[in-house]
């Protein structure tokens, strides 16, 4: 490459001074009208100026490398689809066998990321691509995808280099999709909520298909707008899958996004607590803190502070207290409390045999009855005497103790979600504050969480029919809100006991639950207080898998299975079933090939956009400044580029000749004053 250059001899303003004062002369000669001096002395500013600025001739020695042309393939997987990646093959091999020996091909194959909205996050893949080709061999990109991307922040690319867009598919594909228009988080237990589906390519009156939880519900229909509307019911507390499905349309090729799925999670509007003490203490402050400060909770709170057997000279119309309702709370009221606490409650004389029966059938038919036991407890007329007694799952064995101890959590504890995580939570090698007071027992049923001295039950928990039990035997959780003895977890251990007797769905022992992970595996988690049962899992195409699991010493189990054929995957471990969507993520949202938004970064370049279900572009080389992109035809530019060898650099002009034309010319400028002296004063 050779290029005109100049090497001054001098600082670039000294060297305009000086050819100033030389020409400043020749310029006031010639306003006098002496042409022949003015001329030569101009003559002579201009030869000094080629002498000082030494104009020289610059030659490069390069080495001819070839140009580079980028090929970002998409390999995500909605070019799976129908014969789309075999179109990019085809298309690949071609523009390389149009290249000749000046061309490069470096080929980026990416899968890019999901985007939220749909398709492919390609963009930042373009730009990283041609950002690591040289600027000055870069002739241009070609992107080999179905256009299926993101609409993201276009890249910053090289000036003057042209990106193309190849599309592979079918242009005129048909697709009918299903997506989630609208769907609550929550749906109050009892009564109906409405969750819509929109349908992409469906018709009005179009079957739609849908379950709660596997048990098929009544069809619905699709509106002209293409909305279909479903009134989900829920019937318990805890999550509720919602399944969705469409038929096919005739020559549909994909249909996992056919079908839709929704999770609801039951809830109750509020739940209503009865909190009954027998006798004020700091225990008793403790559960009504506990209680009242959770907003999820309508809390009632009696406390006894006079029987009716109780002497007192106190005039009735002078105290300050109500009476004990207790044909109210036990009769009218009873069924409508999702949990009553008896706190150090053993005033047999303030109930019958009959309230305590009918509190053990409320248990038995789906209730909850937390028991906090005193050292009446085990009195011959104390609670455990009582119906309610005999189905507690702890039975008192000795007196009442006030020996310093530190609550342990049991192996089952261990497992149980009310106690597995507490001591992680408090802080690891932390140790828990004592307890000073506890009573003796022995578990008979149910699990023990929490034990004391000696191995003793602390908080048991049992389930009843279709109730549950909790039995607490001590008065000191109190302590661990105060920071005696440096504290404890209470309201963590208090709002799990409570929430899980009320059958919180985070808090079940046994749970099952799955998740798709991309576009072709299922993630299967498992909670269980004994050993995992095998885990089925039925495909939408083929036969049922069983898998074999082995619990951690949390109780918990997971597993990762392939999942290739899109669609409904229901996985069932013993009684317990859940669902899982596979191949409906964003990538499989709309599989319709489209040349938007990649076609407004072709066009922001100079590039085209080509479908190859209408050929294979030729290739053409082109200049930088000509266009890149025509009918059928697509160019990259020549950059003539290569590796820098070496420089040369030869005077423009020889220096003898210019040293010969600056004297010439100061001797015939010398002349020409010489003969009119007087008029050049």
């Amino acid at each position: 490459m050779t290029a005109l250059a100049i090497d001054p001899l001098v600082p670039v303003w000294a060297l305009w001074l000086l050819v100033l004062l030389l020409a400043a002369p020749g310029l006031a000669a010639l306003w006098r009208r002496h042409w022949l001096a003015g001329a030569a002395r101009l003559a002579a500013a201009v030869v000094a100026f080629a002498i000082l600025a030494r104009p020289v001739t610059r030659i490069e020695e390069r080495r001819a490398e070839p140009d580079i042309a980028v090929a970002v393939v998409d390999t995500s997987g909605s070019m799976a689809i129908g014969n789309r990646r075999a179109e990019v093959e085809a298309a690949l091999k071609a523009l390389r066998t149009a290249s000749g020996p000046d061309l490069h091909w470096r080929v980026v194959e990416t899968e890019g990321q999901p985007g939220a909205t749909g398709g492919t996050a390609l963009m930042d893949e373009i730009g990283r691509a041609i950002g690591q080709t040289p600027a000055d061999r870069l002739a241009g990109a070609v992107i080999l995808s179905d256009g299926i991307v993101t609409r993201e922040h276009p890249p910053v690319l090289p000036e003057g280099k042209p990106v193309h867009v190849l599309l592979a598919g079918d242009r005129a594909m048909v697709d009918r999709r299903m997506v989630v228009q609208a769907a609550p988080p929550y749906a109050v237990v009892g009564q109906t909520a409405q969750v819509t589906m929109r349908v992409d390519g469906g018709v009005a009156g179009l079957p739609v298909n849908w379950s709660i939880d596997g048990q098929p519900q009544p069809p619905v229909t699709i509106d002209a707008q293409g909305l279909a509307r479903l009134p989900v019911k829920v019937a318990r507390r805890g999550p509720a899958v919602v399944t969705a499905s469409v038929p096919p349309a005739p020559g549909e090729l994909v249909t996992s996004n056919n079908a839709a799925l929704v999770r609801l999670n039951g809830v109750r509007d509020r739940l209503a607590v009865l909190l009954v003490s027998g006798a004020p203490s700091l225990s008793t402050r403790s559960w009504r803190d506990i209680l009242t400060l959770d907003a999820a909770l309508d809390t009632v709170h009696f406390t006894i502070l006079r029987l009716p057997s109780s002497f007192d000279p106190t005039p009735t119309e002078e105290l300050s207290l109500i009476p004990f309702p207790v044909e109210q709370l036990f009769e009218e009221r009873l069924p409508r409390f999702d949990l009553i606490v008896l706190d150090r409650f053993d005033q047999l004389d303030l109930l019958s045999a009959a309230y305590f029966d009918a509190i053990s059938d409320y248990v038995r038919n789906g209730g909850a009855l937390l028991v906090v036991a005193g050292p009446e407890h085990q009195q011959p007329f104390g609670l455990s005497g009582t119906s309610v007694g005999r189905m507690l799952p702890a039975k008192p064995t000795g007196d009442w103790e006030t020996t310093p101890y530190r609550a342990v959590v049991t192996d089952s504890g261990r497992r149980h979600p009310i106690t597995a995580t507490l001591e992680e939570e408090w802080g690891p090698g932390r140790p828990w504050g004592r307890w000073r007071t506890h009573l003796p027992a022995t578990a008979v049923s149910g699990r023990t969480l929490l034990s004391g001295p000696g191995g003793s039950p602390l908080l048991v928990v049992d389930r009843q029919g279709r109730g549950r039990i909790g039995q607490l035997m001590t008065l000191d959780v109190w302590r661990w809100g105060r920071g005696v003895d440096g504290g404890g977890p209470r309201d963590t251990l208090l709002t799990r006991l409570v929430h899980w007797l009320m059958r919180e769905p985070d808090l079940e022992e046994e749970q099952l639950s799955a998740r798709p992970l991309g576009d072709d595996r299922i993630a299967v988690s498992v909670r269980t207080m004994t050993e995992p049962e095998p885990v089925v899992i039925t495909p939408p195409q083929g036969q049922p898998q069983r898998f074999t699991l082995q619990a951690d010493t949390r109780g918990e189990a997971r597993l990762a299975v392939p999942a290739p054929v899109p669609g409904l995957y229901r996985i069932e471990s013993g009684n317990r079933r859940t669902f899982a969507l596979v191949g409906a993520g964003p990538e499989r949202q709309e599989v319709r090939p489209r040349a938007e938004p990649l076609a407004e970064l072709a066009k922001r370049t100079g590039g085209g956009v080509f479908w190859l279900a209408d050929g294979v572009p030729s290739l053409r080389r082109t200049a930088a400044d000509r266009p890149q992109a025509g009918n059928g035809w697509l160019g990259l530019v020549r950059n003539d580029s290569g590796a820098l060898l070496g420089v040369h650099e030869e005077p423009l002009l020889p220096p003898l000749l210019l040293w010969s034309l600056l004297a010439a010319a100061l001797g015939l400028a010398w002349v020409a004053e010489r003969r009119a002296p007087s008029r050049l004063v």
